[in-house]
This record gives C-alpha cells, structure tokens and sequence, in this order.
C-alpha cells in the first residue's frame, strides 16, 4: 500500500479519485488547495502526489515544489484539465503528466507506473 497525497478542488471528482485510488489499496490523504496539500505533506509524506495544477490559492507548481523541499522521495502525478500545461517546463519534472477525462484508467495507470519505477534519476540528484 502506497501513501498518496491527492489535491483537487473540484469535489467530486476529489470524491471519484479518492475513492478510486482507495479502491487500488493505496492510503490516500486529500487536499483542496495548495496550503493545505503543502501542510498534509509535511505531516503525511505521502509516496506520489496527485497534483492539479489550477488551484484556488497558488499554482499546483508551486505547491509542488513546496511538497517536495519536505517530501524528497514523493512521486509527481499532474492530473490536470488543460493539456497545454505539458508544454511548461514547471511540469517536465513531473514523473507522470495526466488529462482528466471521465475514464479513470490513465490517472490509476500512471499511479502504478511511477510505484513500480523505483527511485528516479530526478529524485536521486536531490538526496
């Protein structure tokens, strides 16, 4: 069971996910904005972050990069909207880049993909 962090706000699909990733047998900690996915990470330290970009308080980037100066080891999962964010070099960190759509199976894909992958050289060169 991995520990994932999940930050939406758009509350039902924050709901669908949760549940969703519930479902896979991971222990899935939420948040609806930047500050407190940012205060949920220093007290969880979760594996992998499912992050949206477009938050009510900060950019998902820049929480982001919060998360991770707490959390060296977590996992970025963007799972976002707008594909146009894959082009923002903020997002090329990212271990898995994700479009919403009503079919779960990338979102769900992409979480196994970056468990299974071990360690990454981005992640190595920050330790």
């Amino acid at each position: 069971m991995a520990r994932l962090l999940l930050v939406e706000d758009e509350p039902a699909q924050l709901d669908y996910y949760r549940y969703l990733l519930e479902q896979d047998g991971h222990d899935v900690r939420h948040a609806t904005c930047g500050k407190e996915a940012i205060a949920v990470a220093e007290q969880f330290c979760p594996s992998v972050v499912v992050m949206d970009l477009v938050l009510p308080d900060m950019d998902g980037t820049e929480a982001i990069s919060r998360i991770l100066n707490t959390c060296h080891k977590a996992k970025i999962v963007i799972n976002t909207n707008y594909e146009s964010f894959r082009l923002d070099f903020r997002c090329w960190g990212a271990d898995a880049f994700v479009v919403k759509s009503s079919d779960p199976t990338e979102l769900r894909t992409a979480v196994k993909q970056v468990l299974a992958k071990g360690n990454s050289t981005r992640l190595e060169s920050r330790n």
